[in-house]
């Protein structure tokens, strides 16, 4: 009995450890609250970016078409578990691997080991729109994400992704970016790529600004042990902006730091950055982000003793004046409105943004329709947290 129970043990302990390892689906095991399922919100996320209605909760072939046709798929012949798993398959953009399988049920078998159908007799409105999602979810057309924050090797997977992450360059974008700051546009921006961007649900997302792997390495542990969860997705940006050289000699250069000569006695430094994209699971955790980066991951004169030493307990690499924004307005009128000035290359796969205040966006047009007229500037309107209003207004150092 005792070798049975060690045994059901080793199996369980095995069966958690790849949880996390499991892609940004909703059908999976539960986690701290929430399983992933309802996190993943399948109904709300095909609504705001698919256009998609919510379903009733009865199943209805007509609604599942008129969905998949929405979605460029043809629709399902009947509502037979065959047709209605043939229907996700090809969704999932997984046909060919079906047509490996032998068999009148190849789709059903398919769809079942890809983790899309669980039990093909019981489909309701919920679970078809969690249907629809993960299927397109596999065919990357979903969120994009290395985890949650409950995830066992979250901090495995962020060590991993985030070490391997160098310096990147678009040329016509870093000519554009290094005439905003030597025009005195903008003080400094940042350079992205678009295959990164999370694709979160706006409303429960919040990103965080860092160049401090640890760093958020700690802050992802600090909010798990609060009992926060959310999904989490890394989005690099190359941060730019004037090195003077009264500061002393730039450092050689590194895969994650550089500094230019962009004109004659004007240097720029290339530094590798990251946002923290964390789609959390309420709007009340959203709005809980701000005290817990103000009790334990800022600094004020007051986290300090006379002799400079820190006694306040705050986690690696914190910030006089972080910065988190929301591009949704928040319960908390602390947050203020800024802009985003993104520019987009013509491909629409690198882009760089500024922050500026709303009196301040003519100036970065002027650039733009001066060094690269055939680009536009857009200014997203987002919520900015009150410590990187104070830096943006040059109010106060903390």
């Amino acid at each position: 009995m005792k070798r049975i129970i060690i045994s059901l043990l080793i199996a369980l302990t095995l069966a958690l450890s790849t949880l996390s390892s499991l892609p940004c689906l909703a059908e999976a095991a539960p986690d701290i609250e929430l399983t992933r399922s309802q996190a993943a919100k399948p109904a709300e996320y095909l609504e705001s970016y698919f256009g998609i209605a919510p379903f009733g909760e009865a199943f209805d072939l007509s609604d599942f078409n008129a969905a998949l046709e929405a979605l460029g798929q043809e629709p399902a012949a009947n509502d037979t578990p065959e047709a209605i798993a043939m229907a996700a398959v090809k969704l999932a953009g997984m046909d060919e691997l079906a047509q490996t399988y032998d068999g009148e049920e190849a789709y059903v078998a398919c769809a079942h080991d890809l983790g899309l159908i669980k039990n093909p007799d019981r489909l309701d409105g919920e679970s078809a729109a969690s249907l629809l999602y993960d299927a397109l979810s596999i065919a990357g057309k979903t969120r994009r994400c290395i985890g949650r924050v409950s995830d066992r090797d979250i901090l495995q997977k962020l060590d991993a992704a985030m070490s391997a992450m160098t310096i990147f360059a678009d040329d016509r974008l870093d000519v554009l970016g290094a005439q905003i700051v030597l025009r005195e546009a903008t003080t400094g921006y940042s350079l992205k790529y678009s295959g990164y961007d999370a694709r979160f649900l706006e409303d429960y997302t919040l990103r965080y600004g860092h160049d401090d792997l640890r760093h958020v390495l700690q802050l992802v542990a600090l909010l798990n042990g609060k009992g926060i969860d959310a999904w989490i997705q890394v989005e690099p940006k190359v941060s730019v902006y004037e090195y003077l050289l009264d500061w002393g000699e730039p450092s050689d250069p590194t895969p994650t730091y550089a500094v230019r000569e962009v004109a004659e006695s004007r240097y720029l430094c290339f530094s590798m950055e990251y946002d923290v994209a964390l789609e959390f699971d309420s709007l009340d955790d959203k709005e809980d982000f701000h005290g817990i980066i103000e009790t334990y991951a800022k600094k004020y004169d007051d986290s300090f003793d006379a002799d400079g030493n820190l006694i306040d307990r705050l986690i690696v690499g914190s910030w006089w004046q972080p910065l988190y924004y929301s591009t949704t307005e928040l319960q908390n009128k602390a947050f203020e409105m800024l802009y985003d000035d993104i520019v987009y290359d013509k491909d629409g796969l690198y882009y760089i943004n500024s922050f500026s205040l709303p009196e301040n966006t003519r100036a970065i047009e002027e650039v733009v329709k001066d060094v690269t007229p055939e680009l536009v500037v857009s200014h997203v309107p987002i919520y900015v947290n009150p410590a990187f209003m104070r830096y943006i207004r040059n109010e106060d150092h903390q």
